[in-house]
């Protein structure tokens, strides 16, 4: 009896030993088809480089510069990948998107934008940066940077040049705004900080004017530290007008943080992936800022800062004013950071608003339009806060909405976040502004770049 039990049980193990064998092997021949087929698809690859590059190094007239040929050929494999919202970052892109991130930039600490006259119009200086070391000041000019006329310049070459690693040098020719006090002066780049987040109080203390250029690690704690103070010492404040014009791009996880501060419990955003399953990306909590809000929004209003206004409107805490908006709605992957420095990021899924929508492709439609004219778009760096007519009209909206006055809004708040209805787009856009702290960046869908200036600036 225990001889028959001894033999079935050795039956059994030889049954599963040979089971799992087959299974192993199985296992092992996908990996080496998959491997193979893997390995044939990069010779493909790998070969047609190979080719080109025996025949341009053995008769090519010029001469090749290996690392400018390499983000070249990284920048083509990203625009090959079909994804419109896909980066690729050379290595100082990569340091300065990192730098970015937490609100820190190395240049001159000038904000410029291309002038009627082509020059380049200091509009804003930062504290404690070389620029405000040396005095410079708003509507200052800058003619030339070293030998180049910045005439010939365009705006993102520009930012490019007036940024740099910390410690080297940069002439600039510079000319004061009535045309004379005309010098050249040498300025050390260095690190230094750029706020996301400009408030201030309109004169008649119940309206907060918040201007957030883009959003970073570092945006909710900014907005908190002021709105914190108002709340606690302003017993007048009435109403919030947020504007996120030409706030491109930023980052998703600092809009998050800054929606979740601002509005009541509920799912702040979601993703939608490959296969179709939705992943909640974040949810608020119950603490908000009991105030009513709007948002001004145009043209150049992309990502983060749809996701912000789209948020505010579908929280039921305000309503969104302006142009109908970029719509950038994906999500891409933090960068992937590559061996010599450089870095590449991609599309993941879809953006979801709360009421899980998407404005990708279509862009949000504000509650109340507000358009510049051709002169005001072209004047544009001239408004102030107080004289700016579009900020005006947010004014307008929130007044509406807390009954400061009887200025009708003209049309009802919708419940999505975005529409197919066609919206006018003239005046939505600045396209000569810009930023030394935040370079605007160059259209992610189009072919590698004519020069290495113009390699698309880090998304932020």
């Amino acid at each position: 009896m225990n001889k028959k039990i001894t033999v079935n049980v050795a039956l059994a193990i030889a049954i599963i030993a040979m089971t799992l064998t087959f299974v192993i092997t199985m296992i092992v021949s996908m990996q080496i088809f998959n491997s193979m087929i893997n390995v044939r698809e990069k010779e493909v690859m790998y070969n047609k480089l190979s080719e080109m590059d025996k025949s341009a190094r053995e008769n090519y007239y010029g001469e090749i510069v290996n690392d400018t040929l390499y983000d070249y050929i990284a920048a083509g494999y990203v625009a090959g990948m079909g994804d419109a919202d896909a980066r690729y970052y050379t290595a100082r892109q990569y340091l300065e998107y990192l730098n970015l991130q937490n609100g820190v930039l190395m240049g001159i600490g000038a904000d410029v934008v291309k002038d009627a006259n082509g020059y380049a119009r200091i509009t804003r200086v930062y504290s404690n940066s070389p620029a405000e070391e040396y005095g410079l000041t708003v509507n200052t000019f800058i003619t030339q940077i070293g030998e180049t006329d910045v005439r010939t310049l365009s705006l993102s070459q520009i930012n490019s040049q007036l940024l740099g690693e910390s410690g080297t040098v940069i002439l600039l020719n510079v000319v004061n705004a009535t045309g004379d006090d005309a010098r050249t002066i040498e300025l050390q780049r260095r690190e230094y900080e750029i706020p996301s987040v400009d408030a201030q109080l309109l004169p008649d203390n119940a309206t907060a004017y918040v201007r957030i250029s883009t959003f970073n690690s570092r945006t909710a704690d900014e907005l908190k530290a002021y709105l914190d103070d108002w709340i606690a010492n302003v017993d007048t404040l009435e109403g919030i007008v947020f504007d996120v014009r030409d706030n491109a791009d930023g980052s998703i996880t600092g809009a998050i943080r800054v929606i979740d501060y601002l509005c009541p419990v509920g799912t702040i955003a979601s993703q939608q992936n490959k296969d179709g399953s939705i992943t909640t990306l974040e949810t608020s909590d119950v603490n908000e800022i009991d105030l009513p809000m709007v948002v001004l929004v145009n043209g150049n209003t992309s990502y983060a800062a749809e996701l912000f206004a789209t948020s505010i409107r579908e929280f039921e805490k305000g309503r969104v004013v302006g142009a109908r908006t970029a719509g950038k709605g994906t999500v891409q992957c933090r960068p992937v950071a590559l061996s010599d420095g450089s870095a590449f990021s991609y599309t993941v899924g879809l953006l979801l608003s709360k009421n899980g929508t998407s404005f990708n492709g279509t862009g949000i439609t504000p509650d109340v339009e507000a358009l510049l004219t051709a002169e005001e778009e072209a004047n544009f760096y001239i408004f102030t806060v107080e004289t700016d007519p579009q900020i005006r009209r947010a004014v307008e909206a929130l007044d509406t909405m807390i009954g400061r006055n009887e200025i009708a809004l003209n049309r009802t708040p919708s419940s999505g976040s975005a529409s197919s209805e066609a919206t006018s787009s003239s005046g939505t856009s600045n396209a000569n502004s810009g930023s030394a702290a935040a370079p605007s960046p160059d259209d992610a869908g189009s072919s590698a770049p004519a020069d290495a200036s113009s390699f698309p600036e880090p998304e932020v």
